[in-house]
């Protein structure tokens, strides 16, 4: 027989051998990313909010009312998941998995509203599929999923936004979304003449004043620092009891420079002023 043929034989076996071979690991490697994946995916349909401490130690749900948090959870629950093809590196250490979950609540300018007007208003939603491709890395023959964060954007964060009401138009909890919404402005005033300033400017001045104006009657009390630069000067509370202005005024020192004022409820930004300079 001849020598060529006998060795051109060998090599097509061989390699028929290693590419099949190759097929194998790379198939034996989706399959595993898959099962990781798959796993994660269970343990937070199981429990959204802790689940995936095992896969994503980052993984956070954000800060929200209580009812929201329960839409939130209860539009996940409705919603399902498919798992796309596989696309490997060449050494089969990393795969990016598409995942497309479907029946996805899209959550867009819901009013402020009752527990029952907001929960109505979430009801009316249209849905959609939305894709979210997961990275995974091979460390050692272990999957590891990169990131888990979209799933948090996805069905989590838009509830953030939503501020329910009570009976008399009031929120029930106090946070920026209200506050975003009924802040109308934040106007310096001359101290002397309880007039607005025109220009954000002053000659030497024993006191300051500003006014935060909202679009409706608001009872709370705030926190307003008056600062320097990056630098708070000084500090005081400033009650608001069914009025729709907060007087912010500063006294005791001579003041020289540029000066911005800010309000705050719980450390959360309600508004902040423009610079004033005086001189």
């Amino acid at each position: 027989m001849n020598n060529t043929f006998i060795k051109k034989s060998v090599c097509m076996v061989l390699t028929a051998a290693i590419v099949c071979s190759f097929a194998g690991c790379s198939i034996f490697a989706e399959r595993k990313a898959v099962s990781v994946l798959t796993e994660a995916l269970d343990a937070f349909y199981a429990d959204p909010v802790n689940g995936l401490a095992d896969y994503d130690e980052e993984f956070v749900v954000p800060e929200m009312n209580e009812k929201a948090l329960e839409l939130a959870l209860e539009g996940l629950a409705s919603s399902s998941y498919e798992i796309g093809e596989v696309k490997l590196n060449s050494d089969r250490t990393t795969a990016k998995i598409p995942v497309t979950f479907n029946d996805v609540i899209l959550l867009e300018d819901i009013p402020m509203g009752t527990e029952e007007e907001v929960t109505d208003a979430v009801a009316d939603c249209d849905t959609d599929s939305v894709e979210i491709t997961f990275v995974l890395k091979n460390k050692k023959g272990d999957w590891k999923i990169e990131d888990m964060s979209e799933l948090s954007e996805t069905f989590f964060a838009p509830y953030t936004s939503i501020v329910f009401i009570d009976e008399n138009g009031m929120p029930t909890d106090y946070y920026e979304p209200f506050f975003d919404e009924c802040v109308v402005e934040t106007v310096w005033y001359d101290p002397l003449m309880a007039t607005p300033l025109q220009g954000n400017s002053l000659r030497s001045a024993e006191a300051l004043l500003a006014y935060v104006y909202f679009d409706r009657p608001v009872y709370f009390t705030f926190t307003a620092n008056l600062k320097s630069g990056n630098t708070v000067v000084q500090t005081q509370e400033i009650t608001v009891d069914g009025s729709t202005t907060a007087p912010i005024e500063f006294w005791g020192e001579s003041y020289s420079g540029s000066y911005t004022v800010e309000l705050l409820f719980d450390g959360g930004l309600v508004a902040q002023s423009e610079t004033l300079s005086v001189s």
